[in-house]
């Protein structure tokens, strides 16, 4: 086989990618790091494990694939605040620092609150409602802790690489060590805590077999990653990050003391039923009733029972004749 100059030049000249590509792939390499360290900390390393691998790379998936609704979302609530509501508009990426008056928190607080948090859980909730719903793999609480886990770190590490890739076209490399860090140890904190909460809660709602209870448990699954969420995003905009960081705190150690909680590895359905005994909720009646014998304790009654049993008698009685 001849081989010419020219061929053999060609063969020997390095591989060159368009520095936008390149730039992508530094950005998402960059972004799985902490993503990595997350999910070796909260699932690699555990010797049982409960959630299938295919699973878990599944939910991680499917937080990446939030990200696009959710920036589109807000992309157009943005453009139609600036549409209707010009004079406010510069509020949406955050407050106008020094903060002069009540309306440089209330509307930072608005766009956070109402559209960021609002578009970004409310995603979220939608797709691990559906999912715990009608998955066979998600059979105990655990599992919906570790699957909202991984979807929050999905959400992230997508996030995380756009924020980079950002930095990159502008050419922004110094300010991109301190985002680097500032993404790496808040932002990624931020969507496991959020994610986990709303995870454990919503399996909790679904293997609930009492209504009353189950639909509390699928507000609580909503509006506690909501607000934490809105608070966390509206801190980081008045540039209170040492707050929006102690606002995490709460929502991590929660997530710590729920992976070490046996029951949740207890609550478990299987073909469609619930194996384990729930405690019925309790009825107004029964509220009531513990209010009005409360009155009727006293410490002689721990000794001896009967002498509560004889003073309530004789109250009705009292209070019959009365």
């Amino acid at each position: 086989m001849w081989i010419n100059s020219a061929t053999l030049k060609g063969m020997t000249e390095p591989i060159s990618l368009p520095p936008g590509a390149a730039y992508a792939i530094i950005a998402f390499l960059l972004s799985l790091l902490p993503a990595g360290l997350f999910i070796w900390l909260w699932y690699l390393r555990r010797n049982d494990r409960p959630v299938p691998t295919r699973t878990v790379g599944y939910a991680f998936l499917a937080g990446m694939g939030l990200v696009a609704p959710a920036f589109w979302l807000e992309r157009t609530a943005s453009d139609m605040w600036y549409e209707y509501w010009p004079a406010t508009a510069h509020y949406f990426a955050g407050a106008v620092l020094p903060l002069q008056n009540i309306r440089d928190v209330l509307w930072p607080a608005f766009a956070t609150f109402i559209i960021v948090a609002t578009v970004e859980e409310g995603l979220r909730y939608l797709l691990l409602r559906w999912w715990y719903r009608r998955s066979r793999v998600v059979d105990q609480v655990f599992d919906g802790l570790v699957i909202g886990i991984a979807a929050g770190i999905g959400f992230a590490t997508l996030e995380n690489t756009l924020y980079f890739l950002n930095l990159f076209s502008e050419g922004s490399v110094d300010t991109l060590v301190f985002v680097f860090f500032l993404r790496f140890m808040i932002s990624t904190m931020a969507h496991i805590s959020f994610g986990g909460i709303m995870g454990a809660l919503m399996a909790r709602a679904v293997f609930q077999i009492y209504r009353q209870r189950r639909r509390q448990l699928y507000a609580m699954a909503f509006f506690v990653s909501w607000f934490a969420h809105g608070l966390y995003n509206l801190l980081l905009g008045l540039n209170l990050t040492v707050y929006a960081v102690l606002v995490l705190l709460p929502p991590l150690l929660v997530l710590l003391n729920w992976a070490g909680r046996r029951d949740f590895f207890a609550m478990a359905r299987k073909n469609g039923r619930v194996l384990v005994r729930q405690k019925a909720p309790v009825t107004e009646q029964a509220r009531v009733m513990k209010k009005f014998f409360k009155q009727f304790d006293s410490p002689w009654n721990k000794e001896a029972p009967w002498l509560r049993e004889r003073r309530v008698r004789y109250t009705l009685i009292r209070d019959l004749e009365d």
